[in-house]
């Protein structure tokens, strides 16, 4: 069931215009926020393939010097990694753009982690790709806050869970912030 809502939403993401002129609405909005402003570290993925773009987090997060920290897909786990520069990116699995090395961080310190997600549903659960790497690598982690980006049309009412997923505090699109739980 999750693996064909999956596909239907993929198709749906893709279908979806404008995503450059979206993702940067998503990122203003997620400006916006005051823990934005008052993050030193964020964690943030690099999109591929139709994913909300995240190049302008990462660009005015370095610019504001922040720390930016992203996943390394490593066998089973997602590692951390972190960038100073776009140049600081390599191709890794999946063909998703990664830092080169992982690091030794404590992850506590990370005042938000932008999660991926095909689609959100309005309790702050998402259908990921279906490896499980951010649902095992935020199980580990207490403080840093949670925020989903998404388009629009991709948050819908309810999204079959289980055990193992981890839901996000904030859910961002271009048009709304929807805060999930308190923090």
């Amino acid at each position: 069931m999750k693996e064909i809502l999956r596909k239907e939403l993929i198709r749906k993401r893709d279908s979806i215009e404008n995503k450059e002129e979206k993702s940067h609405a998503i990122y203003l909005n997620l400006r916006a926020l005051k823990v934005w402003e008052n993050a030193k570290f964020i964690h943030t993925y690099v999109a591929f393939r139709s994913e909300v773009d995240t190049r302008f987090i990462i660009y005015h997060a370095l610019i504001e010097n922040k720390r930016v920290f992203c996943p390394i897909i490593d066998k089973n786990n997602l590692l951390v990694g972190e960038i100073k520069s776009f140049n600081d990116l390599v191709l890794g699995p999946y063909g998703i753009l990664q830092p080169r090395n992982p690091i030794n961080f404590d992850l506590e310190k990370i005042a938000i982690i932008i999660v991926p997600g095909v689609a959100f549903d309005i309790k702050g659960f998402r259908i990921g790709y279906g490896k499980g790497y951010y649902d095992k690598f935020l199980k580990k982690l207490k403080k840093p806050i949670k925020i989903g980006l998404t388009f629009d049309e991709l948050i819908i009412e309810s999204i079959p869970i289980n055990d193992k997923d981890i839901p996000v505090d904030i859910i961002i699109s271009e048009k709304r912030i929807i805060q999930v739980r308190n923090y």
